[in-house]
């Protein structure tokens, strides 16, 4: 038996996106069967719970993060893990910027489920072969930065219930999106 694939989503505060992003894959995953460790942190000092709006609209579906207290980024959770998701480009350059090595696995949600789509998927490869076509063509350094075709998560904090509701939807198709190619 093969250890289970290991996903890390990030987001700013880790109350929020990466929330839903962990909540939603981990289920997504678990429907295709997929043995996995979904889990998120932030990029800023933890111990703040997750914001109300993303607790209900999770519970509303059934997900349970009325426990979730944010923690911050650690070098044990990059190493650890097969895949970093992230909210924003910006994510993705701090991350890189602190730790090298993890750029080649580290992209935004919106990213993964884009390359996932033109790509295809796994099919049964490891998951770094995976990731090696995934990067392909990919802007790296400042270029990666400012790379408009690099789309990204609104963040919905203090924003409309309508807001809120159009990203959860969002993250919801891109983390099946990402689910399915990872199958």
């Amino acid at each position: 038996m093969s250890d289970p694939l290991r996903v890390l989503c990030v987001c700013t505060h880790n109350r929020t996106r990466s929330v839903m992003m962990a909540g939603l894959l981990r289920r997504h995953l678990g429907e295709l069967g997929i043995e996995a460790v979904v889990d998120s942190a932030g990029l800023k000092p933890g111990g703040e719970p997750a914001m109300d709006r993303a607790v209900r609209l999770l519970a509303d579906i059934g997900i349970d993060v009325s426990a979730h207290l944010s923690r911050r980024l650690s070098d044990d959770d990059v190493a650890a893990a097969d895949l970093i998701l992230t909210a924003e480009r910006d994510h993705v350059v701090s991350i890189a910027g602190m730790w090298p090595t993890a750029f080649r696995h580290t992209f935004t949600l919106p990213e993964a489920a884009a390359l996932a789509r033109s790509t295809g998927g796994r099919g049964g490869a490891p998951v770094e072969e995976w990731l090696d076509r995934l990067g392909v063509g990919r802007p790296t350094g400042l270029d990666y930065f400012d790379a408009p075709q690099i789309d990204q998560i609104e963040d919905p904090t203090g924003l409309s219930p309508a807001v809120w509701s159009r990203v959860f939807s969002e993250i919801d198709v891109m983390t099946a999106a990402v689910a399915e190619a990872l199958a």
